[in-house]
């Protein structure tokens, strides 16, 4: 029997939607602090965002996202985070942006003559992010263990500093149009190249934008393209037309949707180049990729019913029916209690052999719970269509 399947890019539409209906009606909330840093002798300004679900899902835990600049940058960032998680693109972030109006140079560009590694005030600034900022997000609000943090030009420079550490306190780095010091480009290839945390590194310039600065980029990105360590996951972001000033307009959304990559669901372009060439099980594929989003961003996540979906697809456009026996446990783990299971599971049975069987799984399962795009009205009409078929 031929079975009615949702078109992936359908489902994925449908599926977005579904997460925007569950944000509508929540508000992202500002808030404006100081941290009396005694690194810095000083206290810092700093500006918060709240994701739109943090006074709701009180268990939830969030990334943290540090914007450098936050004084110029922070609206950019916060507004694009927002749009992004709320078409479930990415996952609500909490975000800090360091207000560095009067403090850029001192903070992110003094530097050792030979070493060109940070000293005196910038070690402090170092030190403040490290030692100060990050202990009092984990103690006064619910963070999780995966930090981004973003900066532009000179602060970007700054923010490739935590990446040449042994362990280092940020998994992810979005670096726009860095202006990099001597030997900065060195030191990442090097460090990156052989690095055992997980990390997430996201590089962006333009054609048109400061001659040097494009010219550091482009070699900075040759050098990681040809780093093969699974232990990183680089991205280069090079616009055509955008000058300096433009490009972080177009380069933030961008480089934040390519750091949560691997977390999207999947679309009709993993479909079409990946899932139809697969040459390893689907349903361990679907694993995989899921276990991916553990390593990198220390989320548990619940496999979406979208993904579900398209590995169903390919199932069925392949006739690879014995598969459908493994989604069925799969589904068993990720939406017990639910229909899903009983529908795999009688899929599974009725196309190797066993149709009456099957006919008795998809009736059995009317009082349990429905999930996203399957109904028990359709698995009662697989159930009757069976019935008639047969006469049974």
């Amino acid at each position: 029997m031929k079975k009615y399947i949702l078109n992936i890019l359908i489902f994925t539409l449908f599926t977005n939607l579904s997460n925007s209906q569950k944000l509508d009606s929540l508000y992202v909330s500002r808030i404006n602090d100081t941290i009396l840093s005694k690194y810095l002798n000083e206290k810092r300004s700093i500006e918060i965002q709240l994701p739109r679900s943090y006074d709701v899902d009180l268990d939830k835990k969030y990334p943290l996202m540090i914007v450098l600049d936050g004084d110029y940058m922070f609206n950019i960032v916060a507004g694009s985070v927002d749009y992004l998680s709320y078409w479930g693109d990415i996952p609500e972030n909490l975000i800090v942006g360091i207000n560095q109006k009067d403090t850029r140079f001192k903070d992110s560009s003094v530097l050792d003559n030979i070493t060109h590694t940070p000293i005196t005030s910038t070690a402090s600034f170092y030190d403040f992010i490290v030692n100060e900022l990050i202990p009092y997000f984990s103690k006064n609000y619910r963070i999780s263990n995966f930090r981004v943090i973003l900066g532009q030009e000179r602060t970007a420079n700054f923010a490739n500093f935590f990446l040449l550490k042994k362990n280092p306190v940020f998994q992810a780095v979005i670096s726009i149009s860095p202006k990099m010091t001597n030997n900065m480009n060195s030191y990442l290839s090097e460090n990156l190249s052989k690095t055992n945390s997980k990390i997430i590194y996201t590089l962006s310039s333009s054609k048109k934008d400061f001659e040097s600065i494009y010219k550091n980029v482009a070699d900075l990105k040759n050098s990681l393209d040809s780093i093969n360590n699974k232990n990183l996951k680089f991205e280069s972001l090079i616009f055509d037309e955008e000058n300096h000033y433009i490009l972080p307009s177009l380069s933030v959304p961008k480089s934040i949707r390519s750091t949560y990559s691997m977390y999207s669901d999947i679309d009709k372009i993993e479909y079409d180049s990946i899932i139809s060439n697969l040459e390893i099980s689907p349903i361990d594929y679907l694993t995989n990729r899921y276990q991916l989003i553990k390593d990198f961003y220390d989320e548990d996540k619940t496999i979406s019913m979208n993904d579900f979906m398209a590995i169903e697809e390919y199932i069925e456009e392949n006739e690879f029916f014995d598969f459908y026996n493994d989604l069925s446990q799969l589904a068993k783990q990720e939406y017990p209690g639910t229909i899903l299971p009983s529908y795999y599971r009688g899929r599974f049975i009725e196309e190797t052999g066993d149709p009456k069987k099957a006919m008795y799984i998809y009736r059995s399962a009317y009082n349990m719970k429905e999930v996203k795009g399957l109904t028990k009205e359709y698995l009662l009409e697989l159930a009757n269509r069976i019935e008639e078929d047969f006469n049974y």
